[in-house]
């Protein structure tokens, strides 16, 4: 036994004098899988990994599966190498999708400004601002953050305002005297005094201390910690100092002030990501948001940055390595061929405390491709996401000669070890039914695990006379998503509010990205139809609602969808705000990862036609929509996606329809392409895509839009629009009679003295008739008087107060069976019970309609 121990501990010595000799200072395989460590394989040591992951496996044994969102490991500063004049970094990495900024293989981070760090006596007062600033909490605990502050003064009375809240301000004070300076505080209901590091007056809350002391030097400036908590009543904060033969006396607001780091600590009190201080970053190897190899360096101070010339491919294996050398500088090698060089000498500056993390940047990032201010203002962490295996350091620059042989030593068992994501549509083979059913319509498994729902979070209706599907899922934060028989998605716009007032991007459904002001239900589900109703808040990209300054409850939408067997539906929208102003529609079509739009969108992308069948057809060719003109009054548009059931909207007459011309870039693409939606958690409300790695989004036309087709109910803050929507195989021409019928519905001549009409019901696509009789139903006799400018189209009506029995129909004397045809289904009220009927039917010429109690 002491022989083989001996031969163990002489096989580590060998290899360790290997690793020595070969400048290799730390390895990891990942292949003794040690849960949430990974091993050093150069010193044994354990390095914790944060976040979610998995091991699966490798180039050689197993690799580390990334999420993009969470997933680091991370190696103390203790046990960081000491990398100054030369290094290599090598990798085996498989990208899932590139990263929005640069994604981190590797990366160590510095101070900021680590040369020039300057400390308390090194701050001048042409460097400070006027004032305290701080973060407020909605809570006297310091938790509940809400938002920014700037103290001007220390005579504070707030008594009157909020009841709960906290603050704590940062800055710098300027001292009085030099000796013995004694604080006093009038708090209610409690503060804490922190000057230079030392607790002076140490009061939270009532009967706590409230006066401290502490030795200064006059003229010096000292950083200083003002918290102070407010718990009901009165709400008063005012600051005192005195001094040897100085009576006490209230702080000059001249004596207070604050610098830009000030702000960004409190930026970070606040909980905002986007205000997050960062580091500066030391070292980083990864690639950036185009998907190339990324090598930097801070050289002498200065970040020096060596970019490859070629991109990594997605879901391969490829073999990457970074050197640099003090004479020759940086190098960047993919699959043992050399992509790029910086030249620079140098060496690299000495880290300041900071570790080292794999598959994270230490550096939080805005988005690249972002458009507008506020989403490039937030700043996000960087994660790489993909397979990251055999990630070694070596202390000195390996030649290009030693790079290819480091290459040519592995040979991948699968050359492809990933697939591209898929958002989800439901199992692929499902009964033939009419049906609306709550699931769980998982995307990834790095998605899914973010998400803290359980199984009945999404909504899937599919049909039995169509193979389309209609979804309301997490991803498009429930927005409603039409699928075509071969996988092709369709959406639609939410009510959105521009110029925010939050100031923090557009306000809409995509804004909310873990709808948290976005739920949907199933109220009405049986055989004659489905309705499903969507409530979101018009929220923008850190969940602000709009308008909520006005009255502290916001702007809010319903959206009722009314849905029959034939896959058509009603989409009533109600806006309940003081101001119609919004965007209420616009067409959008989604992009699964490794598709372009053109592999969904035909060139020829819309149709538009009006009820008299003429037809115009929209090329995105040369520029969005072309040249052509517009039908007089369209009111149909069909989009011409690449299946065979085509995505269709049918509008109310002026409806201020108009092709959506912006943001093409035909470096990229014939259409506009985002991926700040469908999918993406990252703060942003628009971010153009550069890469078809991400579910992404392109818009083709917007309507309604400040258009006569809005009804206004302005005593009630509400405004409604409708539309009706589906998929079909028709061509426009063929969809003219179901627009006829919606927009133009034939009269409804009721008989009989036992019923009253209602009228035909947009909303609902559907006459609505009321028994006077309340649940004791007779027979119901009515004639559609249906003509070519007013067709029938697939009968829907509604009887309210029918009670809880079926019922049997007859047209024009024929009795029809109940089945595919003629379906129907009972809304039960709290006081009341009524019957849907759905018949398939068309006709130009006058249908009666008669229909009884199932046992008269």
């Amino acid at each position: 036994m002491q022989k083989i121990v001996n031969l163990v501990l002489l096989s580590a010595l060998c290899c360790s004098c290997t690793f020595a000799s070969d400048g290799l200072v730390a390895w990891w395989n990942f292949d003794a899988e040690s849960g949430p460590a990974a091993v050093d394989s150069v010193s044994g040591a354990e390095d914790k990994i944060i976040g979610y992951y998995k091991y699966v496996p490798g180039v050689k044994g197993k690799s580390l599966k990334t999420d993009g969102y969470t997933t680091s490991v991370n190696r103390d500063a203790g046990r960081a190498p000491e990398l100054v004049d030369g290094f290599t970094f090598e990798a085996w990495i498989a990208p899932q999708a590139y990263s929005w900024n640069h994604a981190a293989v590797i990366s160590e981070g510095a101070e900021p400004g680590a040369k020039k760090s300057a400390g308390a006596s090194e701050v001048t007062e042409e460097q400070l601002e006027a004032g305290l600033f701080g973060a407020k909490f909605s809570d006297g605990h310091l938790r509940e953050a809400d938002g920014l502050d700037t103290l001007k003064h220390v005579n504070q009375d707030w008594s009157g305002g909020s009841k709960d809240w906290s603050a704590r301000w940062r800055g710098y004070i300027k001292a009085p005297h030099t000796g013995e300076v004694t604080f006093h505080a009038e708090a209610d209901n409690g503060l804490k005094l922190e000057i230079d590091n030392q607790m002076v007056i140490d009061g939270w809350g009532p009967g706590k201390s409230r006066s401290g002391k502490i030795s200064m030097v006059k003229g010096k400036l000292y950083p200083i910690i003002l918290a102070y908590s407010q718990d009901g009543g009165k709400s008063i904060l005012r600051l005192y100092w005195s001094w040897a033969r100085k009576e006490k006396a209230l702080i000059k607001a001249s004596s207070l002030g604050h610098t830009t780091k000030d702000k960004r600590t409190a930026r970070k009190d606040s909980g905002f990501k986007e205000e997050e201080a960062n580091m500066e970053q030391r070292l980083l190897f990864g690639i950036d948001a185009e998907g190339r190899l990324v090598l930097q360096a801070l050289v002498n101070w200065k970040l020096q940055k060596c970019v490859s010339d070629a991109k990594l491919d997605f879901l391969k294996w490829s073999h990457i390595a970074g050197t640099f050398d003090k004479a020759s500088g940086l190098k960047v090698y993919i699959n043992g061929r050399q992509a790029g060089s910086l030249a620079v000498t140098g060496q690299v500056t000495p880290a300041k405390g900071k570790g080292m993390l794999i598959g994270k940047n230490h550096k939080n990032m805005s988005p690249v491709n972002s458009e507008r201010g506020p989403s490039r203002k937030l700043k996000s962490t960087m994660v790489f996401d993909g397979l990251i295996d055999e990630v070694k350091i070596y202390n000195r620059a390996l030649s290009a000669a030693e790079v290819k042989k480091a290459y040519a030593a592995v040979k991948p068992a699968e050359p492809k070890p990933l697939a591209w994501r898929q958002m989800p549509s439901g199992p692929k083979d499902l009964p033939n039914r009419f049906a609306a059913s709550y699931c769980r319509l998982r995307y990834s498994e790095e998605w899914e695990q973010k998400w803290r729902v359980g199984e009945h979070s999404d909504i899937l209706v599919r049909f039995d006379k169509s193979p389309v599907r209609l979804l309301f899922w997490r991803g498009t934060a429930y927005g409603a998503v039409w699928v075509a028989e071969n996988g092709k998605w369709m959406g639609d716009q939410s009510l959105e509010r521009t110029g925010n007032s939050t100031g923090w991007g557009c306000a809409e459904h995509m804004s909310d990205k873990q709808n948290r002001h976005s739920y949907v239900r199933i109220i009405e589900n049986h055989d004659a139809r489905k309705v499903v109703h969507w409530r979101y808040a018009i929220s923008d990209i850190v969940y602000n609602i709009y308008g909520t300054d006005i009255d502290g409850w916001g702007e809010w939408a319903d959206e009722y969808y009314y849905i029959y067997p034939d896959a058509v539906s009603t989409r009533q929208q109600i806006l309940w705000s003081n101001d119609y102003h919004h965007e209420w529609q616009e067409t959008i079509v989604l992009h699964q990862p490794g598709t372009r739009p053109e592999d969904n969108i035909e060139i020829n992308a819309l149709t538009w036609a009006n009820m008299d069948g003429e037809s115009v057809t929209f090329s995105w060719e040369n520029r969005p929509g072309g040249r052509k003109k517009k039908p007089a009054d369209p009111t149909i548009q069909i989009t011409n996606l690449k299946s065979e059931n085509r995505p269709f909207i049918i509008y109310e007459p002026d409806n201020g329809l108009k092709i959506f011309g912006c943001c093409v870039e035909k470096d990229r693409s014939h259409f506009a392409w985002w991926n700040h939606w469908p999918v993406a958690q990252l703060p942003n409300d628009g971010r153009r895509a550069s890469a078809h790695d991400r579910p992404a989004h392109s818009s083709l036309s917007q309507g309604i839009e400040d258009s006569p087709s809005i009804k206004h109910e302005p005593g009630k803050g509400k405004h409604t629009a409708v539309t009706l929507t589906g998929m079909t195989a028709e061509s426009s021409h063929g969809l003219v009679p179901l627009a006829r019928s919606w927009n133009r519905p034939a009269e409804l001549k009721l008989s009989g003295e036992v019923y009253e009409s209602g009228g035909y019901d947009k909303y609902q696509r559907a006459y609505v008739l009321v028994c006077l009789d309340a649940g004791n139903p007779s027979r119901l006799q009515f004639e559609i008087e249906a003509s070519e400018k007013s067709p029938l189209v697939n009968l829907a009506f509604v009887v309210e107060n029918w009670g809880e029995g079926e019922a049997k129909l007859k047209i024009n004397g024929e009795t029809v069976k109940r089945g595919d045809n003629f379906r129907l289904g009972h809304n039960h009220r709290i006081d009341g019970s009524d019957l849907i009927v759905w018949v398939q039917t068309e006709s130009t010429k006058p249908v009666k309609i008669s229909l009884s109690p199932a046992g008269g």
